[in-house]
């Protein structure tokens, strides 16, 4: 008997007698396996978020710089799925067998028959935004364009790919501005699977950008600076100052972003679910959740290699799809094979570099025409069946 309660009774007729396969965040990997198995009405497929929009985050940075736009990171949910549902609410906590979660304000607990948990990873303001409603995202962004643009010198920390990204984004927007890069590491990118041949010539992009001055092998003391940060989501500190590095340099600021790493969002399963010790979930060959027969996760929150979106789309989804239809119909499952390491990383919207399977490094051109323009986002408005035209 599949489970029905108020949660699955949102879908539309065609599924309501059928398994209902319960989406724990709705972020890149959940709309991916989500849309999968509603295509056909296979399944009752309801995805629970706690925001009321799909963040379209691999965009977001440029909404530092851009007038307006955070609107095409902004993504409803009204039509990603055919014939199940999207709701709105935070999970409070997975149950450790994986057929139902607790949802803040619900007293009853939502059951389901399969689950594929999702929540993927948090980054602080600008790169993310932790608003759970649309309506209050854009003030925020329009509040920090102001600080960037009063402010003269800017220094970003950290070295990742969220670092690089920025300084190309303000160094193209702002070219009067002095920019400065200072990572602790002695080349960019150095905690990322990317190959070598990706690191240097990143490196090479980012020290030859007129406005951009590049600090390696350096670390700030900020834990004072950190202590201005009102609210934990938000990554910049604006005000004039000076910085010491570990080398005693000295750079003057007016404004400062702290793009130090991601963190995974643990906090409904961490109790339940066997975690690693990143406190990312196991997960077997199959991406079952380890004791778990009917439940997977995948992305970020998975401990399976690198935290790349574009793995749990394009290759850990289409696993748990054919997984969950072969559980359905007592059949036999396969197994995740590691995808690619790869990285396609704009800096600004005509260059950057891109690692592409094998290794391969493209330049500007190559980066340009795959991502840099638009950053994915008319390509993203389309996975989601809305017209980007609208916005």
């Amino acid at each position: 008997a599949h489970h029905h309660n108020t949660m699955g009774s949102r879908g539309s007729k065609e599924v309501k007698d059928k398994p209902v396969v319960l989406i724990v965040g709705g972020g890149y990997g959940g709309v991916a396996i989500a849309k999968m198995l509603d295509k056909d009405a296979a399944f009752n497929v309801v995805i629970i978020d706690r925001k009321n929009y799909f963040l379209h985050n691999m965009a977001l940075l440029r909404a530092t710089c851009v007038e307006g736009w955070e609107q095409k990171c902004i993504i409803p949910y009204t039509k990603v799925l055919k014939y199940g549902s999207v709701v709105q609410g935070e999970v409070e906590a997975i149950a450790k067998d994986g057929k139902s979660i607790k949802v803040y304000g619900e007293e009853k607990e939502i059951q389901c028959d399969y689950m594929v948990v999702c929540t993927g990873s948090s980054y602080a303001f600008p790169a993310k935004v932790a608003e759970v409603d649309a309506t209050s995202v854009p003030a925020k962004y329009s509040k920090m364009r102001q600080d960037v643009n009063a402010a003269e010198n800017i220094t970003v920390i950290g070295g990742g790919a969220v670092g690089l990204e920025l300084v190309g984004e303000l160094s193209h927007y702002y070219s009067k501005k002095n920019i400065t890069l200072i990572h602790t590491g002695e080349t960019v990118l150095n905690n990322t699977a990317l190959g070598d041949k990706m690191k240097a010539k990143t490196l090479a992009a980012v020290q030859a950008l007129p406005n951009v001055k590049v600090m390696l092998g350096e670390r700030v003391e900020f834990s004072e600076l950190q202590s201005e940060i009102k609210e934990s989501s938000v990554s910049y500190v604006e005000g004039k100052r000076e910085l010491t590095t570990s080398k005693g340099n000295k750079v003057g600021t007016d404004l400062v972003f702290f793009c130090t790493g991601t963190k995974t969002n643990t906090k409904s399963f961490k109790d339940n679910l066997p975690v690693d010790e990143e406190g990312r979930i196991k997960v077997n060959e199959h991406l079952q959740i380890e004791g778990c027969k009917t439940a997977f996760a995948l992305g970020d929150c998975a401990a399976i290699g690198p935290k790349f979106a574009y793995l749990a789309m394009k290759f850990q989804a289409p696993v748990i799809n054919k997984n969950i239809r072969a559980l359905e119909k007592k059949k036999g499952m396969s197994a995740y094979k590691k995808g690619p390491t790869m990285m396609v990383l704009p800096l600004g919207p005509n260059g950057g570099n891109s690692q592409l399977p094998m290794g391969i490094v493209v330049g500007n051109f190559l980066t340009r025409t795959i991502k840099s323009g638009d950053l994915f986002s008319s390509n993203t408005w389309g996975e989601l069946n809305q017209d980007i035209a609208n916005v």
